[in-house]
């Protein structure tokens, strides 16, 4: 998918959506002062092109893997996975690491307090 992330800022929410979906976006969602934009690879270029005739500038723009289908493990197991794509995730020749599990706050909770 194609994905682009920028911060908010004095941009309005109205005319970044409108200019995202006439582009070809998928999805664009406002969180925590960020937008993040996705869409079928074939509008990457376009989504792009409009952002950049708006004159913004996304912190990340690129294609990456999102999951079908997700899955969901006990609170422990999804911790013990989570230390796993960390390690590999410090590895040198490891660019990036994918998964389609989901994470849920109890999860998150017990990896905290591990």
């Amino acid at each position: 998918m194609a994905y682009f992330s920028f911060p908010l800022g004095s941009n309005d929410e109205d005319k970044i959506f409108e200019l995202a979906v006439e582009a070809g976006a998928d999805d664009v969602t406002f969180d925590d002062g960020f937008v993040e934009i996705t869409g079928e690879v074939e509008n990457f270029k376009a989504i792009n092109d409009e952002l950049e005739a708006a004159q913004i500038q996304p912190d990340e723009a690129g294609l990456r893997f999102f999951p079908n289908n997700e899955i969901e493990l006990s609170p422990s197991d999804t911790a013990q996975v989570l230390r796993v794509v960390e390690t590999l995730e410090d590895l040198d020749d490891v660019q990036n690491v994918y998964s389609n599990l989901r994470i849920t706050d109890e999860a998150l909770e017990e990896l905290e307090t591990a």
